[in-house]
């Protein structure tokens, strides 16, 4: 049994999910923020 494992045995399925959000808004902000930038630029 490695560590995942013991994370994701401790997790509720809707910390996941969770984290998932998190992961997704991260990414969409520093894509938007690029976007915006780059307008800038123009």
């Amino acid at each position: 049994m490695d560590g995942s494992e013991l994370i994701f045995g401790f997790l509720p399925p809707q910390a996941l999910w969770v984290i998932v959000a998190i992961v997704v808004i991260v990414l969409v902000a520093l894509i938007a923020k690029g976007f915006i930038d780059e307008m800038k630029k123009k």
